[in-house]
């Protein structure tokens, strides 16, 4: 659904700027990241890649006047 894609990613985004904004923390840059979008991961290769220590991943989901993060 692209209605729900494009609301899952703005949530990323969202999730994205906020925790670039930390001092402490070092985060890819979104085009970086979403390069991934979609496809079957392994976490520790995509840690190689991009050459950080974390991962974080999840999943939205939007069903009429809810919301699942």
């Amino acid at each position: 659904d692209p209605e729900q894609e494009y609301f899952s990613d703005g949530i990323s985004e969202e999730i994205i700027s906020a925790l670039s904004k930390t001092d402490q923390l070092f985060v890819i840059a979104r085009n970086s990241s979403f390069t991934y979008k979609g496809k079957p991961v392994n976490v520790k290769q995509i840690s190689r890649e991009l050459g950080v220590r974390y991962v974080l991943e999840g999943s939205v989901r939007k069903s009429e006047d809810r919301v699942r993060i």
